[in-house]
């Protein structure tokens, strides 16, 4: 079986017996691990890695398990530290917990209580980290209208949201990738009373549906070949909480049939097992594609598709959303900006014009990936024009205005001008990179060969 998970562990212990069992036995649960054989070794990984629990011995030669344990609170890292020993003294662990360890573990120990631990230690720290995203909430409710925006459509969502929020039953968020549904799905969450609870994001797309049910219920010892030991899935670690399913619509019917069961019993089979656990979560699901329409396909089940339907939040395009650009554009810029000693000032008038004029095909996602590029490579303390935005941007404006219905708006002067500076030393650019093939050079400005022969005509650029 695949696991699907992107849970990191790194294991520090100068014994290589215990160093690969344990190995061993997190990687057969699904655990992505790395592995050091001393203290010292194990503080240089932290230096360069990231990962979600650390599991180190504490006697060691050299640097010990607190020195790797405050190295890690000294780096600022979010992980869970637990410590093994085989001198479990009181003072040891006293010091070990004062010093911020998650939890202390006596040598010798069985295989299912150090996995129950670490799972533990796992949830804790994604508690914490989710934690900092509801103190951030708290803070009132313009932090929400200060990412979601101030446009009609944005408060038609605000309000949506509001409305859903305290009523616990299950809400499908519908809309076209990177409109932000997971962002709204957690605000769902903090803005109700499981804000306490854990937010747990499963993605249904790009996976089998094998591996998704596994990821989502569980399933008993023996339930597959490597599946050595029992593991409880993220509905039941999200108990009191909130599970997000992203792209539900790309779920197998098995997974609906499990789905559907949980909704109207509270109750889920691991797989492999013939008990019924109760759990008490919400599901807040998200998809692309017309759930409806797949349900008269025979895709999608027509029970689970009304029991989410009945709280359906439409997220809306960024390109109908265009006066929120400015203010997104503000946010992920202090996103980018957050980490810089010299930060970019801002977006000139020109180039925020530009892009509240475009389509914006991969929507919010696309928007700050953009931003993120451009901050990277923009000398610190400068404003970013007309001139910074890619080609893409520039052009793409220009068609989506011709194929609107009615006459264009007349485009500002100053777009005008900065557009007419790039477009011949661009299209020159392409041109050459292409070797003069006007079809490459085209895709290369993502614009079509029409576009381009109109563009070589008008500059008089001839081969």
């Amino acid at each position: 079986m695949t696991a699907v998970t992107s849970r990191r562990i790194l294991i520090v212990d100068d014994e290589p017996q215990i160093r690969d069992f344990l190995q061993d036995l997190f990687e057969t649960a699904g655990w992505d691990v790395q592995s050091a054989d001393s203290g010292t070794a194990g503080i240089e990984k932290l230096e360069h890695g990231r990962y979600d629990v650390i599991l180190t011995d504490l006697k060691m030669p050299g640097a010990d398990g607190i020195e790797v344990l405050r190295t890690a609170k000294n780096l600022r890292l979010d992980a869970e530290v637990v410590l093994m020993t085989g001198y479990g003294t009181v003072d040891s662990a006293i010091e070990a917990m004062r010093a911020g360890a998650f939890h202390y573990l006596a040598k010798p120990f069985k295989a299912e209580e150090v996995l129950n631990l670490v799972d533990k230690a796992y949830a804790q720290r994604q508690l914490k980290r989710e934690n900092l995203f509801l103190k951030a909430a708290s803070r009132g409710e313009h932090q929400m209208q200060s990412i979601v925006g101030t446009g009609a459509a944005a408060q038609e969502i605000t309000a949506a949201i509001r409305r859903l929020a305290d009523i616990d039953a299950p809400v499908l968020l519908v809309g076209e990738r990177g409109t932000g549904r997971a962002f709204f799905a957690k605000i769902i969450h903090y803005q109700s009373a499981r804000s306490a609870g854990l937010f747990v994001p499963v993605y249904c797309a790009g996976t089998t549906e094998e591996a998704l049910t596994s990821d989502l219920f569980g399933y008993a010892a023996g339930a597959y070949a490597r599946a050595v030991l029992p593991r409880a899935g993220k509905i039941e670690l999200a108990d009191h909480g909130t599970v997000f399913l992203a792209d539900i619509g790309e779920a197998g019917p098995g997974v609906q049939e499990r789905l559907l069961r949980l909704v109207e019993t509270k109750t889920l089979s691991p797989v492999g097992s013939d008990r019924n656990v109760e759990v008490d979560v919400r599901l807040v699901a998200s998809s692309a594609t017309d759930l409806e329409d797949a349900t008269h396909k025979g895709k999608f089940l027509a029970a689970l598709r009304d029991r989410l339907a009945a709280g359906t939040i439409a997220v809306p395009p960024l390109r109908e959303r265009a006066d929120d650009v400015p203010l997104l554009l503000h946010h992920f810029l202090y996103e980018s900006n957050r980490d810089r000693k010299k930060p970019l000032r801002g977006f000139s008038e020109a180039a925020v014009s530009a892009l509240a004029a475009y389509s914006w095909p991969g929507n919010t996602r696309e928007l700050r990936e953009l931003v993120r590029a451009i901050s990277a490579r923009k000398k610190q303390g400068t404003v970013v024009d007309a001139a910074d935005l890619p080609p893409e941007i520039l052009y793409g404006r220009k068609r989506r205005k011709a194929a609107d219905a009615g006459p264009p708006e007349p485009p500002a002067p100053a777009i005008d001008a900065a557009i007419e500076d790039l477009e011949k030393p661009m299209v020159l650019q392409a041109l050459a990179l292409a070797e003069w093939d006007r079809e490459r050079a085209a895709e290369l400005l993502h614009i079509d060969a029409a576009a381009l022969e109109e563009l070589m005509r008008r500059h008089k650029i001839e081969p």
